[in-house]
């Protein structure tokens, strides 16, 4: 193995112990004190967990977009093997954990809906052989907005949402547990945004040194982005069995917390993955095309 290849097989594993730390660490602690402190409901600490665990793809994405259609075709594979590739992390935590049975309360049904839509969503589109353009991310993205109105509707019909707008307000009266739930606040906010910012810098790095990796191989663009997508989808492993660790031994309403968060984080994911980060990465790549950029920077 070449110095360089080395250095990149260093840098990898270095990234994937961050990123694992960044979400066990900070991202986690972060949303369940704030969690905490607002009365988030499960699913809403799920959907935001998943927003921020994509962060590895939009910087993979956006980096293939840059780099010319053929790179972004790479993109693509990125997103939909990583939509495939939560799904068996998540199914493998479950049963790790012994949680298959809860999957069947019928409270789930929505969340497993969309799940089975942001699976097969990117298939059908590479089974197609649809071509990249504004007019796809723009019917991506309205999948995502259909997605958000139609999850919010549901979730308040089944009262899944109803915890946070309750919320926990500030009793003026009692100084002292005002200042400690403020800097409870501030401290569970720094936390959730400092593992954001370590967990997009990490994303970054995951993708440079697996790409550089892959490159050696001489694999094609659609194989370079499957295993672009497991090593993106680490944030996401991590949250699923982290998540069901957390509450192991804590109660049969503890447990299907647990269970929703790790699907709000799933689906979320993978939505944003579909529908919001890979239309951006086709917006990207549309105006560098324009401003002849790919050519400066591609491959």
């Amino acid at each position: 193995m070449s110095r360089d290849l080395g250095f990149a097989l260093l840098e990898l594993l270095l990234a994937t112990g961050f990123t694992i730390a960044a979400v066990r660490l900070l991202v986690i602690n972060g949303l369940e004190g704030l969690a905490q402190v607002l009365g988030w409901s499960a699913k809403t600490k799920g959907q935001i967990l998943g927003y921020a665990t994509s962060l590895p793809e939009l910087v993979a994405v956006l980096a293939t977009a840059l780099n010319g259609r053929e790179s972004l075709a790479g993109g693509f594979w990125n997103i939909a093997s990583s939509n495939v590739i939560n799904l068996v992390l998540f199914l493998a935590a479950v049963v790790f954990y012994l949680r298959h049975w809860e999957l069947l309360n019928p409270r789930f049904i929505e969340e497993i809906s969309f799940c089975g839509f942001s699976v097969l969503l990117p298939l059908v589109l590479a089974a197609t052989g649809v071509h990249p353009s504004l007019a796809l991310g723009l019917a991506l993205l309205g999948c995502f907005l259909g997605y958000q109105l139609l999850d919010r509707n549901l979730a308040e019909l089944q009262g899944k949402r109803g915890q946070e707008f309750e919320g926990q307000p500030l009793d003026q009266g009692e100084g002292i547990a005002a200042d400690h739930t403020q800097h409870s606040r501030r401290m569970a906010l720094a936390l959730l945004m400092t593992g954001s910012v370590v967990l997009t810098i990490a994303g970054h790095r995951l993708g440079n040194s697996a790409e550089l990796l892959i490159e050696a191989i001489k694999l094609p663009a659609w194989l370079v982005g499957c295993c672009l997508g497991l090593v993106t989808s680490v944030p996401e492993l991590t949250s699923f069995f982290e998540l069901y660790g957390r509450s192991t031994g804590q109660g049969e309403t503890r447990s299907l917390d647990a269970t929703q968060a790790n699907l709000d984080t799933l689906v979320s994911s993978n939505m944003a993955n579909i529908g919001l980060i890979y239309p951006l990465g086709l917006v990207v790549f549309q105006v560098s095309e324009w401003l002849g950029l790919d050519a400066l920077i591609g491959t």
